[in-house]
This record gives structure tokens, sequence and C-alpha cells, in this order.
């Protein structure tokens, strides 16, 4: 399912924001995925490795809102599936490999991350674009 690069505009969700959405802690992520998901003319990324920490921090319980978002067509999956994309990311110097792989694709597709990381992600990728999560 995934491509490079998806077309049109987009947004990259990091482990925080998924993990914010399904909560509630932060209402701003939900809100902004919902107008993604209903415009249907904005690409919301999301690295496989952020999908997985977010759903192990979330309870079994609330798991259900990130599979359910992932089957969006607006959605797309970013895989580390290949050798360079790992030593790109790896370069990164972190070893938080879920943060990584967020800055990497942040470099990669220059898209703004939604997060409550930025200044960490700032630190191992000062180009990338950061959405703050209020």
């Amino acid at each position: 399912m995934s491509t490079f690069p998806p077309a049109g505009s987009g947004r990259i969700l990091d482990t925080s924001a998924l993990v914010s959405a399904a909560t509630g802690k932060h209402l701003y992520a939900r809100a902004l995925i919902a107008a993604s998901l209903q415009s249907g003319t904005v690409t919301l990324l999301i690295p496989v490795s952020a999908y997985i920490q977010a759903l192990a921090i979330l309870p079994q319980d609330l798991r259900w809102q990130l599979m359910l978002l992932t089957t969006s067509p607006t959605v797309d999956i970013n895989y580390m599936e290949d050798r360079e994309k790992a030593h790109e990311a790896a370069d990164l110097a972190v070893t938080d490999v879920a943060l990584a792989h967020v800055a990497w694709c942040g470099l990669r597709y220059g898209w703004q991350i939604v997060t409550d990381r930025g200044e960490e992600l700032r630190e191992i990728a000062p180009g990338v674009e950061i959405e703050p999560l209020p």
C-alpha cells in the first residue's frame, strides 16, 4: 500500500500523536485527523515503528481506533522495508527507533510532523517541520 511519495500534501503522525488521538489526551490530534480524513486531500503518513510503539503504549481496548484509522484510503503506512532506509535512519544516531523513523519521514517527505516531541526531533533532524501538539 505504501507508495513514494503519496500524492498531495500530508502530515506525519508520530507515536505521541497516535496515542493522543486514541486516548483523547489532545483533542487537537483527534480534530486534525478527523479534518484530514474528511477532506480526503491530505495524506496522513504513519511510520510503522511509531504505529507499533503506540499500540504497545495503548490499552487493549483503545487499539481498535488506530487499526480503524489505518484502513482509511488517505492514510499511508511507511515501512522501513529496505537496508538503504534503515541506514539513513540509523545515520540520525538516535536509539529510539520510532523517533528516528519519524524524523527520517519528515526529512524525506518534507511534511509537518504532528508531535509533542518537537525539540527532540529538531535535535536529531534540524530540518524537519513540526506541528506541535498543544
